[in-house]
């Protein structure tokens, strides 16, 4: 027995019901796969233009704790010390430690004088300072700019924090 039998209908009135029920069906089917994206043609990937060197590089990140510590160290313990750790680990290091013997020496002074004033910061504001710095980079510029033009953004930071962002940013996002 159906279901329109049971509830009392004729069978002229089942035909009804099944040709609505169909028609629901269908125009459910039909909204559903208007939903669905049409099947794109799978073009060559296309070569994004690379965007111009920058005029003024960005300055070199604060160096991690453990970066500074074998800056500070004589060349012989340096590599004693090198050796212990993982690859990985290592080549990071020396990667970093590389990248701030290249600089010129006038970029290497402001760099240990921002690291200095870096730490000098309280432990919490330290690590504030530097998620604030990470957040930052991540950021497309314009959006960045407007981060470090915020009233918010200004209270939440001391002027010498600010600064020390600031140049750790570069000229570009000042």
């Amino acid at each position: 027995m159906t279901v329109a039998r049971s509830l009392g209908a004729t069978p002229r009135c089942g035909l009804r019901l099944r040709a609505g029920l169909s028609l629901l069906l269908l125009a459910g089917a039909g909204s559903a796969l208007s939903a669905q994206k049409p099947a794109q043609k799978q073009a060559a990937p296309k070569r994004a233009a690379l965007p111009p060197p920058p005029r003024n590089p960005p300055p070199p990140p604060l160096p991690a704790p453990a970066v500074e510590r074998f800056r500070k160290m004589p060349p012989q313990q340096r590599e004693q010390e090198l050796a212990k750790l993982p690859p990985a680990r290592r080549a990071q290091i020396e990667q970093r430690l590389n990248r701030i013997d290249q600089l010129a020496p006038e970029q290497r002074q402001q760099l240990d004088e921002r690291y200095q004033r870096f730490q000098s910061l309280p432990p919490a504001r330290r690590l504030a300072v530097r998620q604030e710095l990470q957040n930052l980079r991540a950021l497309p510029l314009a959006e960045r700019r407007r981060r470090l033009e915020d009233p918010g953004f200004q209270q939440e930071y001391s002027n010498q924090e600010q600064q020390i962002l600031r140049e750790s940013l570069g000229p570009q996002a000042r």
